[in-house]
């Protein structure tokens, strides 16, 4: 599970700003490497789609084996202000993919088009953009910018897979409370209140996730709490001792819970193995949680608050991994078999952000900081993560020590790596 926390920086005046038309440059110095190119609007090779009008390289999606880090951006015009965004929702701009560095698609953006510029509503999957756009009554789901599926109802997708060839899509209602859980467009699972935990999780051939929604009865309203899973709804008891609940998740097919219990001062992880309380740093106390799969292990990461100011740490196996200092916030975790990594932003814009990788930390460039909603990832040992400036300059690549410029005036969204193994 990956969780974002939006923080008010002078960069972010409104939720997650618009982005340039494709440059034409092709050739820059950062940090002693080649800047990465992406006006495919003057690229002959390109194919356009005059339909749906997006912009498509001959080599789009990759061929042959081996591993490839796609990376999305917002664009918008040379001369447009994104830091602080005083067109929001009238200035033209595109989504544009890269794969290894080289341009790849570049998706228009905006209501006529059904693509949005709000960087949760789109997502990589297996090296496809999937984008999500709601009407007033209608939700549009697209596959490369082209059409692919729309149902009633006005949606914000919480998450987005692929399973057994079918597209899982988890969505909450815009207009109220609510959710469905659709395979294909097709509801399996729709109520009219309550959310959603998290995101979906997929174990062999099931696809499982958790949610919450009020019981109103004489006694007056309870929360109470479900999981999805083999097809089927099963209500989870809870004991009568829990203060809060942060989160609810699976590892390994097993449900987890993420709790605050009266009388116990740390924050406490409940399988069906019993109860773990969680060892916290010195001066603490749990502001937040969410729960993560790494490998074997079951993980926990938690915002935490002292007296110095707020800060994140990382449990494993039940025990304290890492913390890290006040002023730090974990803004995307990426779990894997070997380990946790995960990227930082400081909470003051005039602090600088770190990458922590599987126990190594590492100092983000000065003027950097994540932004989007998947801006990092793993693959064969390798972190890559999508740094925007703070300032409007062009955003980097940062992969194994090394910097790469994308030649787009705007911020990075996503990271996404796959093996064509």
């Amino acid at each position: 599970m990956i969780r974002t926390f939006c923080y008010a920086f002078a960069f972010f005046e409104s939720k997650m700003i618009r982005m340039k038309k494709i440059a034409e440059k092709c050739v820059q110095v950062v940090f002693g490497l080649s800047a990465v190119s992406c006006g495919v609007s003057e690229i002959g090779d390109f194919e356009r789609d005059e339909t749906n009008g997006v912009w498509t390289a001959p080599s789009a999606g990759g061929t042959g084996s081996h591993s490839v880090v796609y990376v999305t951006a917002f664009d918008y015009p040379d001369d447009y202000d994104w830091v602080h965004n005083p067109e929001k929702g009238s200035v033209r701009c595109s989504l544009v993919v890269f794969a290894d560095s080289k341009p790849q698609m570049k998706i228009p953006v905006g209501d006529a088009y059904h693509v949005s510029d709000d960087p949760d509503m789109h997502r990589v999957i297996d090296g496809h953009v999937y984008t999500d756009f709601a009407t007033d009554a209608e939700t549009f789901i697209k596959k490369d910018g082209k059409p692919l599926l729309s149902y009633e109802g006005r949606e914000s997708v919480v998450d987005m897979i692929v399973c057994n060839d079918s597209l899982h899509i988890l969505g909450h209602r815009r207009n109220g409370g609510g959710f469905s859980y659709r395979i294909n467009g097709r509801i399996v699972l729709e109520r009219d209140s309550g959310y959603t935990f998290g995101s979906l999780g997929a174990y062999g051939n099931d696809v499982c996730f958790a949610f919450t929604e009020p019981i109103v009865s004489a006694q007056g309203r309870k929360e109470c709490y479900y999981c999805f899973r083999n097809g089927k709804v099963s209500q989870t008891a809870l004991r009568e001792d829990i203060k809060k609940l942060w989160d609810i998740d699976f590892h390994k097919g097993e449900v987890y819970i993420l709790v605050s219990l009266t009388g116990v001062n740390e924050p406490v992880l409940i399988s069906e193995a019993g109860l773990t309380a969680l060892p916290m740093p010195y001066g603490t106390t749990a502001v937040s949680g969410q729960i993560f799969s790494a490998g074997d292990s079951c993980g926990v990461e938690m915002l935490l608050s002292s007296e110095s100011g707020v800060s994140s740490a990382l449990w494993l196996h039940g025990r304290l991994y890492q913390s890290f200092d006040t002023g730090m916030s974990v803004y995307a975790i990426l779990p894997s078999e070997s380990g946790v990594s995960c990227v930082l932003n400081a909470r003051s814009s005039s602090g600088t952000g770190l990458m922590f990788r599987l126990g190594e930390k590492i100092v983000m460039p000065s003027g950097f900081t994540c932004m989007g909603k998947y801006p990092v990832d793993m693959i064969d040992g390798i972190l890559t993560v999508g740094l925007s400036s703070l300032s409007g300059e062009r955003p980097v690549v940062w992969r194994d020590g090394r910097t790469e410029e994308l030649d787009v005036n705007g911020y990075i969204c996503n990271v996404s790596s796959i093996s064509r193994d």
